[in-house]
């Protein structure tokens, strides 16, 4: 997991969402935005030589009833070596540490996340079954596709998945059995 001197790593990883999301449904966010989620202990950082090649963050919803993982984007010359999966897994430790008994909650269109969270347990679900907190919403107005979803009606364009508290935690115990104790 990140920690709070990372928060300079900020402006780095607004960089690399905005870069992802050019090619990928994934919404922007400000760096006092990312900068806030490292200094709260709810983001994870990968470094190679020191630079940023991979980031992802957590949010809790309803007070700790959902939680989302958001924003995890790895560098193109750092994909397919299962940082990613490294990345999500830490969250997914920490987020089982602060919030055991919430929901956790996926939405995107990508098909190697998708892959990745059938792998962890998650499961396809109809968006209505994730959080009904605004704030959850508001932030998909970052995403290149907001526009069009607004025009047709819909919510959002992604796939809705989640993974229950019992789930979330058991898979979280058998990553850290499998993980390696250092920095991703």
């Amino acid at each position: 997991m990140a920690r709070p001197e990372d928060a300079s790593r900020a402006r780095e990883a607004a960089a690399l969402i905005r870069r992802a999301s050019r090619d990928h449904d994934i919404a922007r966010r400000a760096t006092p935005f990312l900068r806030d989620k490292v200094l709260s202990g709810k983001a994870v950082l990968a470094l190679h030589e020191d630079r940023l090649v991979g980031f992802g963050y957590f949010s809790d919803w309803e007070g700790g009833r959902f939680v989302s993982h958001s924003g995890l984007v790895v560098d193109d010359a750092f994909r397919g070596r299962g940082l990613g999966r490294r990345m999500k897994t830490r969250l997914m430790q920490a987020g089982a540490r602060r919030f055991p008994e919430a929901t956790v909650m996926s939405l995107t269109t990508s098909p190697a996340v998708l892959a990745m969270n059938r792998s962890l347990g998650f499961r396809k679900v109809p968006v209505e079954r994730l959080t009904t907190d605004p704030a959850f919403w508001e932030g998909c107005k970052a995403c290149r596709n907001y526009a069009e979803m607004q025009r047709l009606g819909k919510r959002c364009c992604c796939d809705a998945m989640i993974l229950s508290p019992r789930a979330a935690a058991s898979a979280a115990r058998k990553a850290s059995a499998r993980a390696p104790r250092r920095r991703p």
